[in-house]
């Protein structure tokens, strides 16, 4: 998480998962516009929590709290 974000990063315009449509259909868009400003997977994942609302954020950000 230390490494910073590009110095042209502007983020990218999705809507944001919440779990009540396809996973792995949201992580293939999420990577293909994501993946238009950089190809750097630490971005990448830097990135991922941004893009959740709802249930899906609230279980992400409960996986970062655990040991």
């Amino acid at each position: 998480m230390d490494t910073p974000l590009p110095p042209t990063w502007k983020g990218v315009t999705l809507d944001k998962y919440d779990n009540t449509t396809d996973l792995n259909e949201y992580i293939d868009i999420y990577v293909a516009q994501v993946g238009l400003c950089t190809l750097d997977d630490v971005v990448l994942c830097k990135v991922f929590p941004t893009s959740l609302k709802g249930k899906a954020l609230s279980w992400f950000t409960g996986l970062q709290r655990d040991p």
